[in-house]
């Protein structure tokens, strides 16, 4: 049976591939799970219920921008910090970019609510010696410490129309060995410019090792990240998550439909693999090759609706083949261009 392992040496050699092109000076990672919804299918090997309350698969996965870079294809009663998958994964890519990219550069994950763990962030902080940005749970002791502090004690931080009020203090739970640095954030205004009722306002608490792993720390500082200590920024990147469900929108749709064809699981996995791969390449051709002629951030069905699906016309004549297309199609897509840039893209290294 071909594992996740094999599958994971492919992506792994496409993720230093992108590493070399791009040359970050930090890598921000991010981790979640995807729901996909098999709830309608006959029986499959490991279609279990999920979160979602709909029988599926939950593939943990790592993402590094627009790119999915470490996958681990799972049945969907695997929670979020299943077993030592989280630990393990993390634990890989990290050493990957260690010995294949850089062993001084900084990494920070960021991660939601169902990665909040304890044994997790001592791997992070005194093993891996990266930072990490996760959310937490609002137990009922920080909400009455919280309830208690004085207004003057609450900054304010705005992205267009939307407003937060946050503070920020060293947290230690019940279970915990040690304090860690958290901030809570309360939503004040939305992004519409509406103010929130106060019992509507949802509540989060980040926990984070930045400016408190003094190994990690001097990467950041070093990589030129003295801004990634202040409170603002790592609240910011913690909002930021959201960008994970762009790729798990992206991948779906490439997919065109969320149903997997095997009864088995192993043959699933391979299945499933083959399209995070597929995915890969579509975003790096983006990057590499379409990039001026359409913006990188668009979906699938909007990709293939302007590059792929349109008419053409094939002719030959002295023993030559030509791709005849209208002018319109010529000029708003820059044909020429774009067949210039199909004949010489980069070539994918083994570094």
């Amino acid at each position: 049976m071909v594992t996740n392992f094999i599958f994971n040496k492919i992506l792994s050699e496409l993720f230093v591939w992108r590493l070399h092109i791009d040359k970050p000076r930090i890598i921000e990672l991010g981790i979640d799970t995807m729901v996909l919804d098999n709830n309608s299918a006959t029986k499959r090997e490991g279609n279990e219920p999920t979160y979602k309350r709909k029988k599926g698969f939950q593939p943990l996965h790592i993402s590094w921008g627009r790119f999915l870079v470490d996958v681990m294809f799972r049945k969907g009663s695997a929670h979020s910090n299943h077993g030592t998958d989280y630990i393990d994964r993390v634990r890989s890519v990290v050493t990957l970019i260690r010995k294949r990219y850089s062993a001084d550069v900084p990494i920070i994950l960021a991660a939601d609510s169902g990665f909040a763990d304890q044994k997790a962030y001592r791997v992070f902080e005194q093993d891996l010696h990266i930072h990490y940005i996760t959310t937490g749970k609002l137990y009922e002791d920080l909400k009455e410490y919280i309830g208690a502090l004085p207004g003057e004690s609450f900054g304010e931080l705005t992205k267009d129309k939307v407003l937060w009020d946050y503070t920020e203090f060293a947290s230690k739970l019940k279970s915990w060995s040690k304090f860690r640095r958290c901030i809570f954030t309360r939503l004040q205004r939305d992004e519409t410019g509406q103010y929130v009722m106060d019992f509507e306002k949802p509540d989060t608490i980040i926990y984070t090792n930045i400016g408190n792993c003094p190994e990690a720390d001097k990467k950041l500082k070093a990589a030129g990240g003295t801004s990634y200590f202040e409170a603002e920024t790592i609240v910011r990147k913690s909002h930021e998550r959201g960008a994970d469900e762009l790729i798990h929108r992206s991948i779906k749709e490439l997919a065109t439909k969320e149903q997997l064809p095997f009864k088995h699981l192993g043959m699933n996995r391979a299945y499933y693999f083959m399209m995070v791969i597929t995915h890969f390449l579509f975003e790096a051709y983006k990057q590499d090759v379409t990039a001026k002629v359409i913006p990188i951030t668009v979906y699938p069905n909007t990709f293939r609706r302007k590059l792929i699906d349109f008419a053409v016309k094939i002719t030959s004549r002295a023993r030559n083949v030509f791709l005849n297309v209208t002018k319109a199609i010529y000029h708003a897509i820059n044909i020429d261009d774009l067949w210039k840039q199909c004949q010489s893209p980069p070539r994918i290294q083994m570094v």
